[in-house]
C-alpha cells in the first residue's frame, strides 16, 4: 500500500509527474485503439455474422456497462486502498488478451463475451489513473493533466479508425487472410488479434510507474482504518453530496453522447451516404479526431485551469456548458449537409466541443472528493458515462435506424437525433449543477 502524508507535503516533481501521466496515455490510448477498432469493422462483422447495426451498438457499449456493474467499483475500491501500479499492470495485459480473444469469435455471442473481457480489463484504468495523477498535480494544475490523460480517447480512436483503415486497404476485398500457425482467419479477426497484441509491451513498462504517496488532507489523523470503517465513509462522502455527483455524473455522460456515437457511425455514414470507400471514410474520421478532438481536451482544459486560477471555482462546469453550448448546432445540421467536404467541417466542429469539457469532468470530480474516495466515486462516474453514453447513445441510434427509418443510409439522421437530444439534456443539468458544485468545492476546502 502507499504511503500516506499531510496536506501540505511537497508535491512531486514536474517532470516524474508528466513520465507517469505520459506512460498512462499510452495504456489509455492502447486500450481506446481495443475499444475502437468495432468501429471500421462494422460492414465485415455483419457480414459474417449476420447482424444489425442495433446489435453492432451492444457490441460497442453495453459490453462494457456489464463490466462496470461487476468489477468497476471494486476496483476502484482497491485502487483506493491498494498498490495502483499492480492494478494498471495487470489490467493492460487482461484487456489485451481478451481482445485477441475478440479474434477468434464465430458468433455474436462470443464476440459479446471477448468483448465483455475487455470491458473487464479496461475497468481497472481510468479510476486508478484519475486517483494516481491526483496525488501527482495541485488543483490547479490538474485540468491540464487530467485532460492531457483524456486525449488518449481522441489518439486511441483516431488510431483504431486510421489502423483499421489502413488494413482495410491493404486486405481489400479479400475476405480472409492466411497467417502462420493460425491458419486462414477472416480479415476482422486479423485485426482484433494484431491490436491485442499491441498492449503487452505497454503493460511491461507500466512497471516503471512509481506509486505517490497518498494526500488525505487536514482530516488525515481521523482517516477510517478498518474495511466496515472504510465502507461508511465512502457512504458518507457520496451521500453528503450525492446531488451534486449525481447532477455531474449525468451531465457530462448526456454530453458524451456526441463523441460515442460519432466515434460509431460518423464512418458508416460516409461510407453509406456518399459511398466513401471504407478506407477512406477511415482516413476522414480517424485524421478529423486526432487533430480536432486532442485539440479541442486541450482548449477546454487549458481554459478551466486558467478560469480556476482567477477564482472561479465552478470552472470546470462552465467549461461544461461552452461545449454543450457550441456543439448543438453543428450536431443539428450534420445529416444535411450535401457533400463530403461539408459534412467533414461539421464532424470536426462536433469533435472539437464534443472533447472540449472531458478533462473538466474529471478534474471537477478531484476538487469535491476526499482522496481515499475518488477512485470509487470515479468508478461510479464511469459506470453513468458509460450507460449512458457509451450504451444506450450508440445502441439507440442503430435502434432508431433499424426500426424507425429501416434503411441504413438514414444513421446520420439518427446520429443527429440521439446526439443533439443528449446535448440539450447535458445543458439543463450544467445549469442546475452550477450553485452546488461551488458550495462543495468550498466545503472541500475547508475540510483540507
Amino acid at each position: 500500500m502507499s504511503e500516506t502524508v499531510k496536506h501540505d507535503a511537497p508535491w512531486p516533481s514536474l517532470g516524474r509527474a508528466w513520465y507517469v501521466v505520459f506512460i498512462l496515455i499510452l495504456a489509455y490510448t492502447i486500450g481506446y485503439v481495443d475499444r475502437v477498432v468495432l468501429t471500421i469493422l462494422v460492414e465485415p462483422i455483419q457480414h459474417d455474422l449476420g447482424i444489425n447495426d442495433t446489435q453492432i451498438g451492444l457490441l460497442h457499449g453495453l459490453a462494457f456497462v456489464i463490466f462496470y456493474v461487476g468489477l468497476g467499483l471494486p476496483l476502484g475500491y482497491l485502487a483506493d486502498h491498494t498498490n495502483r501500479k499492480r492494478i494498471i499492470v495487470i489490467s493492460i495485459a487482461f484487456w489485451s488478451v481478451m481482445t485477441m480473444s475478440c479474434g477468434l469469435a464465430k458468433s455474436f455471442a462470443g464476440l459479446f463475451l471477448a468483448r465483455v473481457g475487455v470491458g473487464v480489463g479496461e475497468a481497472g484504468l481510468s479510476p486508478t489513473s484519475y486517483s494516481l495523477i491526483s496525488d501527482y498535480f495541485p488543483p490547479e494544475r490538474r485540468s491540464m493533466a487530467l485532460g492531457a490523460y483524456q486525449l488518449a480517447i481522441y489518439i486511441g480512436g483516431g488510431a483504431a479508425i486510421l489502423i483499421g483503415g489502413w488494413i482495410a486497404a491493404m486486405v481489400g476485398d479479400k475476405q480472409s487472410v492466411t497467417l502462420p500457425i493460425l491458419g486462414e482467419m477472416r480479415s476482422w479477426q486479423v485485426v482484433f488479434m494484431v491490436v491485442g497484441l499491441l498492449g503487452m509491451p505497454v503493460s511491461l513498462l507500466a512497471l516503471t510507474l512509481k506509486e505517490p504517496a497518498r494526500r488525505l488532507g487536514k482530516s488525515a489523523a481521523n482517516a477510517a482504518v478498518g474495511l466496515g470503517d472504510q465502507l461508511r465513509e465512502l457512504r458518507k462522502v457520496f451521500v453528503r453530496s450525492r446531488y451534486v455527483y449525481l447532477l455531474h455524473f449525468f451531465a457530462f455522460a448526456f454530453q458524451s453522447i456526441v463523441l460515442n456515437v460519432t466515434l460509431l457511425w460518423a464512418r458508416p455514414y460516409l461510407s453509406r451516404q456518399f459511398d466513401v470507400s471504407r478506407s477512406d471514410a477511415a482516413y476522414m474520421v480517424g485524421s478529423l479526431l486526432l487533430l480536432f478532438a486532442t485539440s479541442g481536451i486541450l482548449t477546454g482544459s487549458a481554459l478551466a485551469d486558467r478560469m480556476q486560477k482567477r477564482g472561479h471555482r465552478d470552472a470546470t462546469i462552465r467549461v461544461g456548458i461552452i461545449g454543450s453550448s457550441c456543439v448543438l448546432i453543428p450536431v443539428i445540421l450534420f445529416p444535411f449537409m450535401p457533400t463530403v467536404t461539408l459534412t467533414l467541417v461539421m464532424l470536426a466542429l462536433m469533435l472539437f466541443f464534443a472533447a472540449f469539457a472531458v478533462g473538466a469532468a474529471a478534474s471537477a470530480l478531484q476538487l469535491i472528493t476526499p482522496n481515499r474516495a475518488r477512485s470509487v466515486i470515479s468508478a461510479c462516474y464511469l459506470f453513468v458515462l458509460n450507460i449512458v453514453a457509451l450504451t444506450i447513445g450508440p445502441t439507440l441510434t442503430g435502434f432508431i435506424t433499424d426500426y424507425v427509418f429501416g434503411t441504413p443510409k438514414s444513421v446520420g439522421y439518427s446520429l443527429s437525433i440521439v446526439a443533439t437530444l443528449g446535448v440539450i439534456i447535458s445543458l439543463v443539468l450544467f445549469f442546475l449543477l452550477l450553485k452546488p458544485f461551488r458550495l462543495a468545492v468550498e466545503q472541500a476546502e475547508r475540510e483540507g
